[in-house]
């Protein structure tokens, strides 16, 4: 980068240049500041989240303070040595949410640390154009990390859309049902974390020899290729809350300990639960913070992110992720045998054979081909959820050989062969699950699940109660397009959809009890 220039301008405020461009105005760039809002405060709902990229010596965050105090302002230094310069701030004004490259973290993390989900509806973003010209790198990078912030928790609010009222029907009735818990423990022992991608079934026999040298976590769709192989997961990790779910469950071996939310699809089966709590709304029916014992961790979009921050909070060894290819391998989707296998091949006649279905989906789910590998946008989502939330050194994706690479690169995930696992430490123990019994009997648990709607159902008359956090996130979770849609309206419009908002999560709560009574 060109050398930067920070000094007073001719009224005495700070001004800034990086080589020939000038970040700020030399004469008055408090009033450049003032002038270039004027036209885009007009366009910026009140109470909304405003990210500005390039944010200089911090005059546009403090002028879009002063004039509008009820905004969220985020600001994205790009340099660190105008972050340092920055004017001050008043003392009677909002914080501003800042980020700048020396503070250790990227910029993705930070934004979903500082915005909310519910925020994505009105997001504003601001762009300096001086320090869009003067850093095009860094600007860019800011702008990838918000369109990755956007396109996640758009995916998020569509999931919950579509899946928050079985989240909590599930809830409910996984809690009366579940009757074994295994009490969280942390291990140092190396984890190898099995997928279904096409990977899994060359990494099989590495597997099979390497296997005292590790604990083997399973994803559900990758259980009948282990089961093939001979292979016994030590854990299971669903999350699944939909109708599909069923088919891996008929996979699953008795005995093996589950980790699930309550939101997954309920079980046929009695099996110990390592419980996973997530934030979603049904989950206040646990008795305390102590008991059922259980861990916490994000929401997270797909089965393999939430298996690894597990990882992350109870394994202090290596993870190793096998079958995450987040790629086809010519018309195959998933490993050999797959729970789907049967449901697809059932769907073939004489009029459309079954090499012609699976080409039907790959030419759909996988149209990007390359070297025999197929892809897609859905493939390339699921990349970016990893991005940035693996500790660097510790997690590794196995590759067949020491010289393949996967299609598809996960930043923070390096690809390593079967070596990595020759040269893990052999466990000294089988180290066993302990598991309790719950001390209430269903009946017991089926009154707690009647008494938690009715409170639902008497906070949500009162304004003052349905604004609390737990009945928020009812709300959010039973109705998040209406709350979408307050978060964008102005103070006319509020009165009248906060009416219709919560008609609606009411009707939902009342269908919810009429399952009880």
């Amino acid at each position: 980068m060109e050398e930067i220039s920070i000094e007073p301008g001719r009224n005495g405020e700070l001004t800034a240049s990086i080589g020939t461009i000038r970040i700020h105005s030399s004469f008055n760039p408090n009033r450049e500041a003032r002038k270039f809002l004027e036209a885009r405060l007009k366009e910026i709902r009140p109470k909304t989240t405003v990210i500005i990229i390039g944010a200089g010596l911090g005059y546009l965050d403090r002028q879009l303070a002063e004039q509008r105090g009820d905004l969220k302002i985020i600001a994205l230094h790009l340099n660190d040595s105008l972050f340092k310069s920055r004017i001050k701030e008043s003392g009677s004004l909002q914080k501003v949410h800042r980020w700048h490259p020396g503070n250790g973290r990227e910029i993705e993390a930070f934004l979903f640390e500082v915005i909310d989900e519910t925020s994505i509806g009105g997001l504003q973003i601001l762009e300096w154009p001086a320090c869009l010209k003067a850093m095009p790198d860094m600007a860019e990078n800011a702008a990838r990390a918000i369109s990755t912030l956007v396109h996640r928790y758009t995916g998020n609010i569509s999931t919950t859309a579509a899946f928050g009222r079985i989240w909590i029907r599930n809830s409910l009735r996984n809690y009366i049902e579940l009757n074994r818990y295994v009490i969280p423990a942390t291990t140092t022992a190396p984890v190898v974390l099995a997928a279904s991608g096409p990977g899994l079934e060359k990494a099989l026999n590495h597997l099979q020899r390497f296997r005292k040298g590790f604990k083997l976590w399973a994803l559900p769709s990758s259980l009948p290729a282990l089961t093939r192989a001979d292979l016994k997961p030590d854990l299971i990790i669903t999350t699944d809350p939909g109708y599909w779910a069923g088919f891996h469950y008929r996979h699953f071996p008795e005995g093996i300990p589950l980790a699930m939310p309550l939101s997954a699809a309920p079980l046929f089966k009695s099996f110990p639960i390592l419980l996973l709590r997530e934030n979603i709304a049904g989950e206040e029916i646990l008795p305390s913070e102590e008991f059922p014992p259980h861990i916490r961790i994000p929401t997270m979009g797909t089965v393999a992110a939430s298996a690894i921050e597990l990882w992350k909070k109870i394994s202090s060894g290596p993870l190793i992720i096998t079958g995450l290819d987040l790629c086809w391998s010519d018309l195959r989707s998933h490993a050999r045998p797959h729970a789907f296998d049967s449901w697809i091949s059932a769907k073939a006649e004489r009029t459309n054979p079954l090499n012609n279905i699976l080409w039907d989906r790959a030419r759909i789910l996988a149209p990007e081909v390359k070297n025999g590998y197929r892809s897609g946008p859905a493939m390339r989502t699921y990349a970016d959820w990893f991005r940035g939330n693996t500790p660097p050194g510790d997690v590794f994706r196995l590759t067949p050989g020491e010289s393949e690479k996967s299609t598809i690169v996960i930043k923070g995930i390096p690809d390593a062969g079967p070596g990595i696992l020759e040269s893990l430490a052999v466990l000294k123990s089988s180290e066993k699950p302990q598991i309790i019994e719950s001390p209430e009997s269903p009946q017991q648990r089926r009154k707690r699940v009647k008494s938690l709607i009715s409170n639902w159902k008497g906070a949500l008359k009162s304004r003052e109660s349905a604004n609390t956090p737990p009945i928020r996130n009812l709300r959010y979770t039973l109705d998040p397009g209406g709350i979408l849609e307050l978060e964008r309206s102005s103070r006319k419009e509020y009165p009248e959809l906060m009416m219709k908002h919560m008609k609606r999560v009411e009707e939902r709560v009342e269908q919810l009890e009429s399952i009880y009574d």
